[in-house]
Formats: C-alpha cells, sequence, structure tokens
C-alpha cells in the first residue's frame, strides 16, 4: 500500500488534470546504444538504418516509468470496471488521456471493451491542435512506452496524407504530446498485436472531421481498423458545473450526430454561462471523426459506459476540475455481419 501511496502523489504532483496542447519541440531520433548504423564495409554496403522511434514524453508524470508500476495499475484500474457489454461490433472509441491518477479508472472502462474488439491497426487521435491543417501524422517506426515499442502503421500513414493535402506529418508537434501516448500501455497490457497511427487533429470542424474520416476509411483498405479519439471534457469549472455540463454534452453524444455536438459546443463555449469554463471537449476533432468514420462503418449507436471528473479523486480540486467519460460506437448486434 505504501508503494502504491507514493506512485499517486509523484504522479498527482508531476501533471495537470487537465490537458494542454504541445507542439513545435524539436524531436530527435530515439535508437539504443548499439543498435545504430554500421559503417559501410569493403563491400560498400550499408546496414538497414536503424528504426525511428519516438521515446515516451510522459512517462513517470502522467503515468510510471517502471514497468512493473504501470502494468499494475493498468490491471489494477481494469479489474475494477464492472462487467460490459457492447451490444454489438465496437468500430470506435473515446477515452480520456489525462495522468492516470485522475482519469485512468474512466479509461480503463473503454479499453476494457476494447479488448473484446478485432482490429489491426489502431488510429489514435488526440488534441486539438488548432494549426492550419486537418491532421497531423507522426512520421516514426514506433511509439516507445515502458512496456516495449509499439510498430506504427507507415503504410497508413502514407495513404493518408496522399489521400488529402491537409494531411500532413510532423515529429515535432508530436514530440511531447500525452493525447496518444497515454492510451497505449493499456493496449499494450491487452496482449494484443496491433499497429497504431498518431495523429493529431488541426482545427477542429466539421469538414474537417468528414475528410479525416473519409480519409481513414480510405487508407484502411482491407485492414480491420479502430478509431479511438482520446479527449477530456469540460476544462477548469467547478465540480458542479462540470457534472451539469459534462452530462448534457455526453446526452448529445449519445444521439450520434456530429452536426449536433458540434453546435452543442460551441454554443457552451460562447455563451459565458459557465463559469472558468475553457473549452467543452479539447479534443472534439477526435470525436466528431469517430462518429462520421463509424457511421459510414456501420455502426448504430453510441454507448456511454461512465462519467467521473478530476474532483472526484482525493487528490483533485472541486473548486476547478477536468471531465473524463468512456463511451463506444457500436453497430448493434442484429445489423452485425
Amino acid at each position: 500500500m505504501r508503494g502504491i501511496g507514493m506512485i499517486t502523489v509523484v504522479l498527482a504532483l508531476g501533471l495537470l488534470a487537465g490537458c494542454r496542447a504541445r507542439g513545435g519541440e524539436p524531436e530527435t531520433q530515439h535508437v539504443k546504444a548499439g543498435t545504430g548504423p554500421v559503417p559501410a564495409g569493403e563491400s560498400g554496403k550499408q546496414a538497414t538504418p536503424a528504426p525511428v522511434v519516438r521515446p515516451p514524453a510522459v512517462a513517470g508524470g502522467f503515468y510510471p516509468s517502471s514497468p512493473k508500476a504501470l502494468r499494475e495499475m493498468i490491471e489494477a484500474f481494469l479489474a475494477r470496471v464492472p462487467d460490459l457489454d457492447a451490444g454489438g461490433q465496437i468500430v470506435a472509441a473515446m477515452a480520456p488521456h489525462a495522468g492516470y491518477v485522475y482519469s485512468g479508472q474512466v479509461a480503463a472502462y473503454t479499453h476494457r471493451l476494447l479488448q473484446t474488439a478485432s482490429f489491426d491497426t489502431i488510429v489514435i487521435i488526440g488534441h486539438d491542435a488548432y494549426r492550419g491543417a486537418v491532421a497531423f501524422v507522426c512520421p516514426v517506426d514506433a511509439f516507445e512506452t515502458p512496456l516495449g515499442r509499439v510498430p506504427v502503421d507507415r503504410d497508413m500513414v502514407a495513404r493518408l496524407q496522399a489521400y488529402h493535402r491537409g494531411i500532413v506529418a510532423d515529429r515535432a508537434i508530436h514530440a511531447r504530446e500525452h493525447t496518444v501516448e497515454v492510451q497505449l500501455p493499456f493496449l499494450q497490457v491487452s496482449g494484443r498485436k496491433f499497429k497504431v497511427v498518431p495523429i493529431l487533429f488541426g482545427v477542429p470542424t466539421l469538414d474537417n472531421a468528414r475528410i479525416l474520416a473519409s480519409a481513414i476509411r480510405d487508407a484502411a483498405g482491407d485492414k480491420k481498423v479502430m478509431v479511438l479519439a482520446s479527449t477530456d471534457m469540460s476544462h477548469y469549472p467547478t465540480y458542479e458545473d462540470a457534472n451539469k455540463l459534462d452530462r448534457a454534452t455526453l446526452d448529445v453524444l449519445s444521439g450520434f450526430d456530429s452536426r449536433k455536438l458540434f453546435a452543442h459546443l460551441r454554443g457552451v463555449e460562447s455563451s459565458g454561462r459557465v463559469g472558468n469554463l475553457k473549452t467543452g471537449m479539447c479534443a472534439s476533432g477526435g470525436v466528431l471523426t469517430a462518429i462520421e468514420y463509424a457511421r459510414t462503418a456501420g455502426a448504430d449507436r453510441v454507448k456511454v459506459l461512465t462519467y467521473a471528473n478530476s474532483g472526484d479523486v482525493p487528490v483533485g480540486d472541486k473548486g476547478r476540475v477536468v471531465g473524463y467519460g468512456a463511451a463506444v460506437f457500436v453497430k448493434s448486434a442484429r445489423g452485425a455481419d
């Protein structure tokens, strides 16, 4: 118990309950000692270049840097999730991305159901960068966490870029970003083999969400692809206001209509009725994309799994919270293949 308590304190001190888009920092090629290219010999042949790996940016802050502690924390979260039934085929999902001591238990609901889903590649869409593009992919060979490396689906990344010029490669914007990274250890603990397509959204509009959803469908080809929107909900209202606003947002999300969700979020953010509200959803572009993608993949409903906010944990401040929701987008059993 003492060890777990120390992990909680360290994590709580090392992160914010909310989330903030990061980018623009240079990322260097991450290669372990002794694995780099071998200089050409007399034959003139060059060894195969070492893979370009994006190292963990928030290990030891948003989640434990110790593989053992990280695995144990995630397994404990998953063990506390009650039995869930999606009621059909999961084609997309939504999970929060704050530090694990704040949002890990809510994220576990989504990841518990993703363990029952079948996919080869998971497209994880993180923060809205509010930069002039549809989306930013990360052109590396793998993402690394304390639990190992996750291969990037480079073929699908290339196909996405070829589909639309607004989908651009940018390693720097991904270098210190946490919103894709924090989902990976949950997926690794499941033991499945998978590839990832890491994406940060550009400017969150309905048009851009539809472009990205269409690009994912086109780039997937014959692969089984899952889309995971990595987002938190309201930022910095009081505990009571967050509960009201976020539950209203989840009600709109349940309607499975991207246009209504977009209008709802813009309305609450511009109204000024909720004190200290910075945003109603910090990665709305990914959620809008998940809706658009899921609809064309045959989904007919959204199942909201759970909700909480940072004020619900012992270290949380109820005067200034961030909301967390978990949901899956489902093709009902009656319409499943």
